[in-house]
């Protein structure tokens, strides 16, 4: 075979913070200091009329300011920075610029496998018809069949090029060559986002080609803007990196599923029958799934995400969804891996909470400190008020009940993220089993498959979006067996008749309840023969802000309505005339997001109706935009009695509600 050529742009030592930054997003980056991401920006050489072809700005023309811009994602990657810059035509004309940090996961010790990459392609792929191809790739993420689909490139099409390292992104760019971006983007199996520029040849009048993605679910963030002038588009993974050098009113993100190109705009490529098609119902005609092809199913997306180089561990909530991940990971952990040494687990909660609590029996259940390290970061109220500015600096939005799970998540993180650089976690199933206790109001079940489809389609700006910022601000990698793509077909394929929730059985923790089909495929002894404990497997669903703690949410709603004054509530409408506030506590984390990201507002998705449930097709007051209402149903057998009222007053506790308790919003924001 012949090589491709991947050469080297310059790389930075030092990571300087941006000058651009303020003193608040300065001393946020200071506590961040490992984590992968991208920043990117070309010229519109593809705009009609020549006075818009040329931007100036700095980003494309000051490999400093280049290297500040990346240097605001650091904690996305610590293990390496690297810039580089170049023309997108022979002759020159035309500027693009790329900055990438990397978390190194897959060959972690190989300079090669730093990005971006630029391959310069002389050899001919099916596709590439003899010609040349100059490729600059960023990407972000994991592409778990890189080598089934360079073997396939290789077998099926004719390529004749040899990887230069073995990093698993580097595979994108020898599809995009050989392939063509948009059939190479359906190819990847995997968690990402990348931005590709290809350079045009004035002699033999190729195009220059810009090219962006974004994987079918939205586990990888990627915007992208016009730059200030017009004349450039800027591409990032996250808004902290675009603040300065775009329009913010251009400002958008690369839904999942989606890529773009400067010609078409966006251009949804993740189109299965099960998200597109209203009719979807292969149970009616005896095609549905089996339970034991089901659980096979998942037990393959687990091993999938076993690829690693590093030692890695799991979030452990103790709900049932992370209590199934770590059922099904033990056995191949050890068997694929032959490592003997317990796996760390993580979870987080106060004291006696029903997380935590069922956590450590899960943990028992699974062979106890011979098998598993379980690190525990148990939290007090008082300390974690101060560090929301922190997480909505990072989390980059407003929405609500989003922010209230990220609390309990970035200490979760935060502990993970000293010990390993990878985990897996629970995340997706409610949105595939009718997880969430609203469900158990649906008429039907064709109200649940529209339900389920409806909230699938907002992970990537709620679950996914708070599981990569938290995890990446502490230099993490997270992993979503549940949303591997095949997986979640077959899911949903399965009749919703059979996903129906018993408000009874809610009452009573007992088969019958939300996830009863998931429950019940998971009820039996894992290889090793250790099963899910009875009153872990049917608990109740918990979100993280209520599992870590009962009154946990409502603790935190009193605290950050004494920030807001009544006079600030009265003329919310007018602050903030796009996605109003309704309560304080939206208004407080409103506050802090346009003190960041001001003019950017509209990037925000938010839940219709302030919450999950408001979206839905039926009406429950089981959720509202203040929480879950019932927070006693989350109570189970494994924890101690409760020795105070869920109601009583939070100076009754002993939380502090003294004046300097409640400093300030400038004061939060500025230390």
């Amino acid at each position: 075979m012949l090589a491709a050529t991947l050469t080297r742009g310059s790389r930075s030592g030092a990571l300087a913070a941006s000058k651009n930054l303020s003193r608040a997003r300065s001393a946020v980056q200071k506590t961040a200091t490992r984590s992968c991401g991208l920043v990117a920006a070309v010229d519109n050489v593809w705009s009609p009329s020549p006075s818009t072809t040329s931007s100036n700005a700095a980003i494309l023309h000051d490999i400093n300011v280049l290297r500040q811009t990346t240097s605001r994602i650091v904690h996305r990657g610590p293990d390496g920075q690297k810039l580089t810059r170049g023309s997108m035509s022979t002759g020159g004309y035309g500027k693009w610029a790329m900055g990438h940090q990397r978390l190194a996961i897959v060959d972690p010790n190989s300079r090669t496998a730093d990005m971006p990459f630029r391959y310069d392609f002389h050899s001919s792929g099916k596709n590439m018809s003899g010609d040349s191809k100059v490729v600059n790739l960023a990407a972000n993420g994991e592409i778990y069949n890189h080598k089934e689909l360079y073997a396939e490139l290789v077998n099926e099409h004719g390529w004749k090029i040899d990887r230069g390292s073995q990093s698993d992104c580097e595979v994108i760019g020898h599809a995009y060559a050989c392939l063509g971006p948009e059939e190479a983007v359906k190819r990847l199996d995997g968690m990402f986002a990348f931005v590709v520029f290809e350079e045009g040849d004035e002699a033999t009048g190729k195009a220059p080609r810009a090219f962006a993605a974004r994987d079918p679910v939205g586990i990888k963030p990627l915007y992208y803007a016009k730059t200030a002038d017009g004349c450039g588009y800027a591409f990032a993974s996250e808004l902290k990196s675009l603040v300065g050098h775009v329009d913010t009113s251009t400002v958008k993100q690369v839904p999942p599923g989606h890529y773009w190109t400067p010609e078409t705009g966006l251009v949804c490529y993740y189109n299965p029958d099960w998200l597109r098609k209203d009719d979807f119902a292969p149970w009616e005609e005896g095609k549905a799934p089996s339970i034991d092809e089901v659980r096979e199913g998942f037990n393959a997306a687990v091993s999938k995400r076993m690829m690693a180089d590093v030692d890695y561990g799991f979030f452990l909530s103790g709900g049932v969804d992370s209590c199934i991940v770590s059922q099904v990971l033990m056995p191949r952990y050890r068997a694929e891996t032959g490592d003997d040494r317990p796996i760390p687990a993580f979870t987080v909660g106060m004291e006696n909470s029903p997380d935590v609590m069922a956590a450590r029996a899960m943990v028992d259940a699974l062979g106890g400190e011979r098998h598993v390290d379980h690190r525990q970061r148990v939290f007090t109220p008082e300390e974690v008020f101060n560090l929301i500015p922190k997480i909505i600096f990072h989390m980059e939005t407003y929405e609500t009940e989003l922010i209230r799970s990220a609390i309990p998540n970035w200490l979760l993180a935060e502990r993970a993220g000293a010990d390993v650089k990878m985990v897996l976690t629970g995340e997706g199933a409610d949105e595939l089993f009718a997880g969430y206790l609203y469900f158990m109001d649906a008429e039907n079940p064709r109200q649940i498959q529209n339900e389920l489809r409806r909230i699938y389609g907002m992970l990537g700006d709620i679950n996914l979006h708070r599981t990569d910022r938290m995890t990446m601000a502490h230099a993490l990698e997270a992993r979503v067996p549940f949303l591997d793509t095949k997986f979640t077909e077959m899911a949903m394929s399965v009749d919703p008749a059979l996903k129906i929730v018993d408000k009874e059985a809610v009452q009573t923790n007992s088969p019958g309840r939300e996830k009863t089909y998931l429950r019940n495929m998971f009820e039996g002894p894992n290889e090793n023969g250790h099963s899910i404990p009875r009153p872990v497997l049917w608990r109740a669903k918990a979100m993280q802000c209520e599992g870590v703690g009962e009154d946990w949410v409502s603790m935190l709603q009193r605290k950050v309505a004494a920030e807001v004054t009544d006079a600030e509530m009265d003329n919310a409408h007018i602050t903030y005339p796009l996605n109003t506030p309704h309560t304080k506590e939206e208004l407080y984390y409103r506050r802090i997001f346009e003190d960041h990201y001001a003019g950017m507002a509209h990037v925000v998705n938010a839940w219709e109706g302030g919450c999950r449930a408001g979206g839905a097709a039926w009406e429950s007051d089981a959720y509202t935009r203040t929480g879950l209402n019932n927070v006693g149903v989350l109570s189970h057998s494994l924890q101690e009695p409760v020795s105070h009222s869920l109601q009583e007053p939070i100076a009754a506790r002993g939380f502090s509600t003294s004046t300097n308790a409640r400093r300030p919003f400038s004061s939060f924001a500025r230390t």
